[in-house]
């Protein structure tokens, strides 16, 4: 890989967010890592400098909208182009029935999941496409296509995100902007532990083994056009 390509990964603090970054950076990736914590994506960035990578840092909440614009244009002023997107950060809210559900809640998890997503294709898509060959992946799950109770905000979110990435990928059908979302199965991650308290470490997937897998989804010469891509299921050409 050039060492002039670059990625951005949203929610990289910790978990594949910010095993996917490690990975890229080794494979010569400028990566762009952004998180809510400070002190977490400081740990993945000593991770990619220990590697021999480079990064950088920015702190930002998904929710602040204005700050995902202005992400777009620094990555503008000094790139001019954005060779990969992956969207990973997302929150959980409270799970429980959803007339339950606080309603500063359940918009805040709309924003985080579904609206930010859309301010980052808004301020993205222009530097994608200035890429030779631009790729955006969407993290998501298996309750955006399977009904079921108690998971409120959060399976809605998944839900609308998909069509929206599906509708935004039709309507970039006749280039090579490759658009898809990863669904990466149970994994031992922040928000799992958050949605499953007590469950066992055992049953579940390793982040990094997960984004070994996105790696070769990543490095293929395949462009997707809003394929929704199963990891459990999902096997290298």
């Amino acid at each position: 890989m050039n060492k002039n390509k670059n990625a951005l990964i949203t929610g990289a603090g910790s978990g594949i967010g910010a095993e996917i970054a490690i990975i890229l950076a080794k494979h010569n990736f400028h990566t762009i890592i952004t998180g809510k914590s400070i002190s977490r994506l400081e740990k993945t960035e000593k991770k990619i400098i220990d590697n021999g990578g480079s990064c950088t840092v920015v702190e930002l909440n998904m929710n602040n909208f204005v700050g995902i614009d202005k992400l777009g244009l620094e990555i503008f002023k000094r790139w001019k182009k954005l060779d990969i997107l992956i969207s990973n950060a997302a929150i959980l809210g409270t799970l429980g029935p959803i007339h339950h559900q606080n309603n500063d809640e359940f918009i805040e998890v709309l924003n985080v999941n579904l609206v930010s997503n859309h301010r980052l294709i808004r301020a993205l898509e222009p530097l994608l496409k200035n890429s030779a060959q631009p790729k955006a992946y969407f993290m998501s799950c298996t309750v955006a296509n399977k009904t079921k109770p108690f998971w409120g905000a959060y399976s809605v979110s998944k839900a609308s995100l998909q069509h929206m990435v599906k509708i935004w990928s039709m309507e970039n059908k006749n280039n090579n902007l490759s658009i898809s979302i990863i669904n990466p199965g149970k994994t031992n991650t922040k928000l799992r532990k958050q949605a499953m308290p007590g469950e066992n470490n055992n049953n579940l997937q390793n982040p990094k083994d997960v984004a070994e897998k996105i790696k070769d989804i990543i490095f293929s010469n395949k462009i997707y056009k809003g394929e929704v891509i199963d990891l459990l299921r999902f096997k290298t050409d």
